[in-house]
């Protein structure tokens, strides 16, 4: 008898008809080990594991603000055995904003994993303790604000971007390789603030490292509650950062269907659920067909809104 899940969902054991999956498969991650989207990838896959019976091996393949891991990914053969996931925005904005080796419809999707939202930081003993002294300070000295981001173009910069455009701020933005990357600089003084997602930076404002100025949503953040969002202080728009697993363009539907049935498992799996809870990874599934609709509404937004930012 097939085995279940602590949810009563069943866990595959066997290789579909197709014979898929019989040896490991490669996950891409185009970012650095250590952030948000590389921490939930590991955590999703070490329990998709089960369910595929065969071993997800991680390959972080960081640069070009994602590119190089997005191009392999695309690149990849589409047998099902390299898969990755991606974030959005940034995967539709880097190919919208330059010529880069993927395009945009070069995956298939299989499903969203996680919408992290965006949040305004500074370190803890920073002189700015509210939104209104961040943007007055910003105000009374143009550009010598710094706002640190994960890469030119990626999820961050575009938040960052949008919230000075609202908020009538010019700052000076300064990208990095990766989330790990641009919170390293803000321990170390180099930037004085940055865009970040939740997930990146939960545990270090328990901790007094960080303060949190503002969420980017349309509500508080249930674990935050003392913090406020933007809609709040009259700034009308929120951001996030939707994570999504794909495959190469040209996968067969029936090995996205094995691996939609076999992650769609893991990501509601009891286990999957607690420790994502524990890091603060903000779960929020959608299958292959909203996945697309919401690739093509990011499109919408990187094409109509992005060139109106001060990026």
């Amino acid at each position: 008898m097939a085995k279940e899940t602590a949810l009563g969902l069943p866990m595959k054991n066997e290789q579909s008809e197709s014979g898929f999956p019989s040896h490991d498969i490669s996950v891409i991650i185009a970012y650095k080990a250590g952030g948000g989207t590389d921490i939930g990838a590991r955590v999703l896959c070490s329990v998709a594991e089960k369910y595929l019976d065969v071993n997800l091996v991680i390959n972080n393949i960081s640069g070009g603000d994602g590119e190089l891991g997005y191009a392999q990914l695309s690149n990849s053969k589409p047998d099902g055995y390299t898969i990755g996931f991606i974030n959005l925005p940034t995967f539709v904005s880097l190919p919208l904003d330059r010529e880069t080796l993927y395009s945009i419809d070069s995956i298939e999707p299989i499903m969203n994993h996680v919408f992290d939202s965006a949040v305004l930081v500074v370190p803890y003993e920073n002189s700015c303790v509210t939104l209104e002294d961040f943007i007055e300070n910003a105000r009374d000295n143009p550009f010598s604000v710094t706002i640190g981001n994960n890469g030119y173009g990626a999820s961050n910069h575009i938040a960052a971007a949008h919230f000075c455009k609202e908020t009538n701020i010019q700052v000076t933005h300064v990208p990095f390789g990766g989330s790990s990357d641009m919170l390293k600089a803000l321990n170390e003084g180099y930037v004085q603030s940055v865009v970040a997602k939740i997930s990146e930076v939960a545990q270090g404002t328990r901790d007094n490292k960080y303060r949190i100025l503002a969420s980017f949503t349309e509500e508080r953040i249930p674990s935050f509650p003392q913090v406020p969002t933007l809609k709040e202080k009259g700034i009308a728009f929120t951001f996030g950062s939707a994570r999504a697993l794909v495959a190469p363009k040209g996968t067969p539907p029936s090995i996205i269907a094995t691996l939609l049935e076999a992650f769609k498992a893991a990501m509601f799996d009891l286990e999957n659920v607690e420790e994502s809870n524990r890091l603060d990874l903000p779960l929020l599934y959608m299958g292959p067909e909203e996945l697309s609709g919401y690739i093509v509404e990011q499109r919408r937004y990187i094409s109509d809104t992005v060139p109106t930012l001060p990026l």
